[in-house]
């Protein structure tokens, strides 16, 4: 895999191998896709804008990093390709995971579920997504001190602590999404909404296994044996986030709660 032993464990740097192109080329193409289809259902049912927003970002994010990786499987010395698949790849499951809970909440609303009761459908949406906002946040300032102190293991540690902080909320959304279930189960059987539930359920599922190889991955620093080994990248981040966004879309409210919505980030 011509694995350079020059890098910094810890630090941003050049990639230690060179991307397959032709997965890499693939999945960029689906992600071009489904961010035409996002672009198109933004502006056909703009009502849903804080869905749109967490879709939006995270397929660009990921476009964006298979941009770079396709370009890195010319050249893998180009830091600025480097930099955008690092960042790309990291951050855009955060944003497409707010569209999940946003999702969530709405089911939630229609079914006028109780089961968390005083926490409310918006506020059970808001709670995630500023779990989102405190992984973006350890990722992007562990990422630009990596970028800046490549000797030094502060940069991937935060990033670290990001990604774990995403385990542990994507871990209590799993939870709550069995007890939601629970709770509505008669209901959600009786209803074409159980294929939504399974939907969510999936693209949760994937999130969670997503982060926690991140976790795994990056605990020997971006360079190190994890990183380095592209097919478990492949089997444990791209086929997942790339499901997850295929879910998403198919789940998006405007489909599934018809003439709700009118309030955009309430989505009710």
């Amino acid at each position: 895999m011509n694995i350079t032993t020059e890098i910094a464990p810890n630090g941003i740097g050049n990639l230690g191998f060179s991307p397959l192109r032709a997965p890499n080329a693939i999945f960029l193409t689906i992600f071009i896709i489904l961010f035409i289809c996002q672009i198109f259902l933004c502006f056909r049912f703009w009502r849903f804008y804080g869905y749109a927003i967490g879709m939006l970002g995270g397929l660009l994010l990921e476009l964006l990093g298979y941009v770079a990786k396709v370009q890195l499987s010319s050249d893998r010395g180009d830091k600025n390709a480097y930099i955008m698949y690092i960042i790309g790849l990291t951050l855009g499951p955060t944003f497409l995971s707010s569209s999940l809970y946003l999702g969530v909440g709405a089911l939630q609303r229609h079914f006028q579920a109780t089961c968390f009761s005083p926490v409310g459908p918006r506020l059970f949406a808001t709670i995630f997504i500023l779990g989102d906002f405190i992984c973006l946040s350890f990722i992007g300032v562990g990422g630009s001190l990596a970028a800046i102190y490549s000797d030094q293991p502060i940069g991937v540690n935060l990033m670290i602590v990001g990604l774990a902080t995403q385990v542990f909320f994507t871990a209590i959304f799993c939870v709550l999404l069995c007890v939601l279930y629970y709770h509505t189960k008669f209901r959600v059987a009786l209803s074409s909404k159980r294929w939504y539930m399974l939907g969510a359920s999936v693209a949760a599922a994937c999130l969670f296994l997503r982060s926690c190889w991140r976790v795994a991955e990056l605990s020997d620093g971006f360079n190190g044996a994890l990183a380095s080994n592209e097919g478990l990248f492949i089997a444990l981040d791209s086929i997942p986030i790339t499901l997850m966004s295929l879910i998403l879309t198919y789940l998006h409210p405007r489909f599934w709660f018809s003439g709700r919505g009118k309030k955009g980030l309430d989505l009710s």
